[in-house]
């Protein structure tokens, strides 16, 4: 999740990314989610396929939703990432922010030792 905060700080996302939570405020929250079950291999290895859940919230709707597009663009660049749909307008929150949505699955390969 680290990585992926700071590969979005990278290519130009300036709201605060926070990893499992989202803040009262314009924002971006990273969220694992059920992935798929991973696939072993008998030379000591698999592939994992984690899931992933990025929501943005913002007061705007507008803007939350060109930044929710942005970030899609980039994940959907980013090899191993595999969206489960486009991103998707969730509503407004109770302090009236508009929240969206979009998820992915993440494929890894992992040597075990």
């Amino acid at each position: 999740m680290k990585e992926i905060k700071q590969f979005l700080k990278d290519n130009g996302i300036t709201l605060p990314i926070s990893i499992g939570s989202l803040k009262d405020d314009n924002c971006i929250g990273l969220f694992s989610t059920a992935g798929q079950e991973p696939v072993f291999f008998f030379s000591k290895g698999y592939i994992e396929k984690k899931g992933l859940q990025v929501m943005v919230r913002h007061k705007s709707y507008e803007e939350g939703e060109a930044i929710i597009n942005n970030v899609f663009k980039l994940l959907n660049d980013k090899e191993g990432f595999k969206p489960s749909q486009s991103p998707f307008y969730i509503g407004r929150n109770e302090k009236g922010y508009a929240e969206f949505s979009v998820n992915y699955i993440i494929t890894k390969s992992e040597v075990l030792e």
